[in-house]
């Protein structure tokens, strides 16, 4: 395997502090520690020197870890699955943390503009956001105290700034915003706010006697903890994270009484245990989600949870239960005229509908009826970049197993070229699946033309 532009980075980042692989494996180790009490790092220099020679992939986990002892983010490391690597002029970490963090303020400024007027409300609260991700940068790194609030960030929610407090209005048009930005924003501007709406939501909840608006202000935490639950686990593939935003939501919702929203943190709840094959644990979340929606019937709402019952029987290898799933998810659907809309409900459709069959019948071997099901999936608002690059992932699988390698890797590129748009986990691993698959024709110009494509996204292995 030839040595990546990663790889060089991250060695020639070590070298720049003369820090040997040794030295920088018992760093990671007291990292983990100090971030991470209950998971340890099992690193040691010979794992250090096999992501600098290619032989390994750095996981999301490492990568973290990583930019908190290099003090810079994935991409100036080279690590990042969302973007091409960087250029050469930037191949060294900087040794400047705020010129650094700097670019990620300027980032998420940008962000706030998108969300509107609304976004006063964060603006007093995202200099604590920043300063965890100063202190993540730096006092994890040097055990010191907390390191001072960057000059960025002072000038823009100024000096004292007191907090805001916004209407329910405006932490809902918010809460809309999000939801529309999660789908082509990048996942690490768009958490920031996020985290500081919560923060926001949190003083207003505590800040209220009314009982109706307290009900709105739990619905209100139970949708962007939701969306941060979301955030944290396909596009951070960041578990521990992100099962404390769904029970967040699922405490909110259950109080504020909307058996809507429970049900779809209970959905997503169910994906965590489901990764680590508890295929009883999953199920079971998906059981308590019906039992709400049964109380407060929602014809999508359902389908959806029989949708994801089919994703977990396929990984499971329970390719018949998987399809019956697909054809109960089906027969809900059909029943959405009598439903009410729900506006936060945006990650489920008609063709995403089809794009689970379509998994479902990819993983059984029936490839036309998967053709069939993924080609109308793909059928998606343009702005839905991260489900698109899954869909194309799998229809590139599809192709490969019809016998059509060139369609097969020239899909697969177009895939790739989403992912470089908005950065997702998800999609990520089915190309890395993919990319396995082909891996016995790689001397072939169609798959050295997608391997290429694909090492600019610096896919990682877990």
């Amino acid at each position: 395997m030839s040595v990546t532009h990663a790889q060089c980075v991250l060695k020639d980042a070590r070298r720049r502090r003369h820090w040997t692989q040794r030295f920088v494996a018992e760093q990671l180790q007291v990292l983990a520690h100090h971030k991470y009490r209950d998971r340890s790092a099992a690193v040691n220099a010979d794992m250090v020197s096999k992501w600098e020679r290619g032989e390994k992939g750095v996981s999301p986990y490492y990568r973290d870890l990583l930019c908190v002892l290099f003090e810079t983010d994935a991409a100036t490391l080279g690590l990042s699955i969302a973007a091409p690597a960087p250029a050469a002029s930037s191949m060294v970490a900087s040794d400047e943390p705020d010129a650094d963090l700097a670019g990620v303020i300027s980032e998420t400024a940008a962000l706030l503009e998108q969300l509107g007027p609304a976004a006063t409300i964060l603006e007093s609260r995202m200099a604590d956001v920043w300063r965890d991700e100063l202190m993540r940068r730096r006092t994890l790194v040097k055990l010191l105290g907390l390191a001072p609030v960057s000059p960025a960030v002072s000038r823009l929610v100024g000096p004292g700034s007191p907090p805001v407090r916004g209407s329910v209005h405006d932490l809902d048009d918010l809460a809309d915003r999000y939801q529309t930005l999660y789908h082509s924003a990048s996942p690490s501007a768009l958490i920031r706010p996020v985290l500081a709406h919560l923060d926001a939501v949190s003083d207003a909840i505590r800040g209220t006697k009314d009982h109706l608006a307290r009900t709105k202000l739990l619905a209100n935490r139970a949708r962007v903890a939701l969306l941060a639950g979301r955030l944290s686990f396909f596009d951070f593939d960041d578990a521990m994270s992100a099962r404390g935003f769904y029970n967040l939501s699922v405490e909110a919702a259950s109080e504020a009484g909307d058996r809507h929203q429970a049900a779809a943190a209970l959905g997503h709840m169910a994906f965590i245990p489901a990764a680590e094959y508890s295929m009883t644990s999953a199920l079971q979340y998906l059981e308590s989600a019906r039992q709400q929606i049964d109380l407060d019937p929602h014809g999508p709402l359902k389908s959806w949870a029989f949708a994801i019952e089919s994703e977990f029987h396929s990984h499971a290898g329970d390719h018949s239960s998987a399809l019956r799933a697909i054809d109960a998810a089906k027969t809900a659907y059909s029943r959405s005229s009598i439903n009410a809309d729900l506006r936060w409900f945006d990650y489920y459709d008609v063709n995403r509908l089809a794009g689970f069959a379509g998994y479902a019948n990819l993983q059984a071997g029936r490839y036309d009826a998967a053709a069939s099901e993924l080609t109308e999936a793909l059928d998606l608002p343009l702005s839905a970049i991260k489900q698109r690059s899954v869909f194309l992932a799998d229809l590139a699988t599809v192709h490969y197993h019809a016998g059509d390698l060139e369609q097969a890797c020239s899909v697969a590129v177009d895939a790739t070229d989403e992912l470089r748009r908005a950065g997702y986990a998800t999609g990520a691993g089915r190309l890395r699946e993919f990319h396995d698959l082909v891996s016995p024709h790689s001397s072939t110009p169609a798959v050295r033309g997608f391997s290429e494509r694909l090492s600019t996204l610096q896919l990682e292995e877990a």
